[in-house]
C-alpha cells in the first residue's frame, strides 16, 4: 500500500548517465530509494517528442527522490548542445533546447491532469505561487487517443521540486493515477517526433492512413530544421558534396528548399531529413555541428564572407 506511480520524460541527451553504464546508475538509484525504474527503448519516444518515457514506482517520498535525482541529471546538457547559436538553427527545438535543462517534464493520466489544474485552475496557481516554478499542461492532443497530459515545471531547481512534488500529492490523491503505465508508444499512431506542424506527412489523424501503410511510414520519422540562408552552402559542400556525404554517413535523406524558398517570416531555408529515427538524429547532429562550427569560424574572421 502506499505506492504511486510517476512517469518523467527524459531527454536523450541526459538518459545515458541516468542508466549509467551497464545500467549500473539506475540499479543504484532503485536501491537507494526503493523504487522501481523503468524506462522506454532508446528511440522509443513519447508522442510528438525525442524524449524516452520513465515509469517511476514507489512511495511518494520515493518519487520524489528519483526525481530529483532525474533532474539532476537534465539539468547537465553536453557542452556541445549549449550552444546558444544552435537554437536559431534548430528550429523545431527538438534535442537542443537549453531551456530543457530547466525543465522537468512528467505524465500523468486526464483524471490527474484535473486534479492538477482544479477548479478554474485555482489548483495549479497556487501550486505556482507557493513554489515559485512556472507549470503548463499540454493541450489535449487531438486525432491520437491518448489519455494523459504532459506537465511542463519550469524554474530554478528548487522551485522545480517544490512544484513536482505537490504534483506527486495530486497522484496520490488520484484513484485513477495507475491508469496508463504503458512505457513504450510505439503503437500509438500520432505526429512522430517534428514539431513543426507545416508540411508534415503525420499531421493527419491516425485513422485516415490505413494500418500497413502506417506501420511502414512509423519506422520512419520526418524532421524539419531552419538553415540560415548565409549557412547553407556550408551544409551543401562544394557541388554538393558535403551534403551527398551526410546522406551516406548517417542513412537519411536530406532536402534542402529551393533558392528564395524560406520558412514564412525569416531568411532560413527549410531542410527536410526523413529516415529511421537514428538516421535523422545523426543526420540533425551533423548538420548543427556544422553551423555552429562555421558560424564560429565567421565570427573570428568577419571579413570571410559566403
Amino acid at each position: 500500500e502506499g505506492e504511486y506511480f510517476l512517469k518523467v520524460l527524459i531527454p536523450s541527451y541526459a538518459a545515458g548517465s541516468i542508466i549509467g553504464k551497464g545500467g549500473q546508475t539506475i540499479v543504484q538509484l532503485q536501491k537507494e530509494t526503493g523504487a522501481t525504474i523503468k524506462l522506454s527503448k532508446s528511440k522509443d519516444f513519447y508522442p510528438g517528442t525525442t524524449e524516452r518515457v520513465c515509469l517511476v514506482q514507489g512511495t511518494a517520498e520515493a518519487l520524489n527522490a528519483v526525481h530529483s535525482f532525474i533532474a539532476e541529471k537534465v539539468r547537465e546538457i553536453p557542452q556541445a548542445m549549449t550552444k546558444p547559436e544552435v537554437v536559431n538553427i534548430l528550429q523545431p527545438q527538438t534535442t537542443m533546447n537549453p531551456d530543457r535543462a530547466k525543465q522537468a517534464k512528467l505524465i500523468v493520466p486526464n483524471s490527474t491532469a484535473g486534479l492538477i489544474i482544479g477548479k478554474g485552475g485555482a489548483t495549479v496557481k497556487a501550486v505556482m505561487e507557493q513554489s515559485g516554478a512556472w507549470v503548463q499542461l499540454s493541450q489535449k492532443p487531438e486525432g491520437i487517443n491518448l489519455q494523459e497530459r504532459v506537465v511542463t515545471v519550469s524554474g530554478e531547481p528548487e522551485q522545480v521540486h517544490k512544484a513536482v512534488s505537490a504534483i506527486v500529492q495530486k497522484v496520490q490523491e488520484d484513484p485513477q493515477s495507475s491508469s496508463c503505465l504503458n512505457i513504450s508508444y510505439a503503437n500509438v499512431a500520432g505526429p512522430v517526433a517534428n514539431s513543426n506542424p507545416t508540411g508534415s506527412p503525420y499531421a493527419s489523424p491516425a485513422d485516415v492512413l490505413p494500418a500497413e501503410k502506417l506501420a511502414a511510414e512509423s519506422a520512419k520519422e520526418l524532421v524539419e530544421i531552419a538553415v540560415p540562408e548565409n549557412l547553407v552552402g556550408a551544409i551543401l559542400g562544394k557541388g554538393g558534396k558535403t551534403l551527398v556525404e551526410y546522406q551516406e554517413l548517417t542513412g537519411a535523406r536530406i532536402q534542402i528548399s529551393k533558392k528564395g524558398e524560406f520558412l514564412p517570416g525569416t531568411r532560413n531555408r527549410r531542410v527536410t531529413i526523413t529516415g529511421s529515427p537514428a538516421a535523422t538524429q545523426a543526420a540533425q547532429y551533423l548538420i548543427s555541428q556544422r553551423v555552429t562550427y562555421e558560424q564560429g569560424v565567421r565570427a573570428s574572421n568577419p571579413q570571410k564572407v559566403g
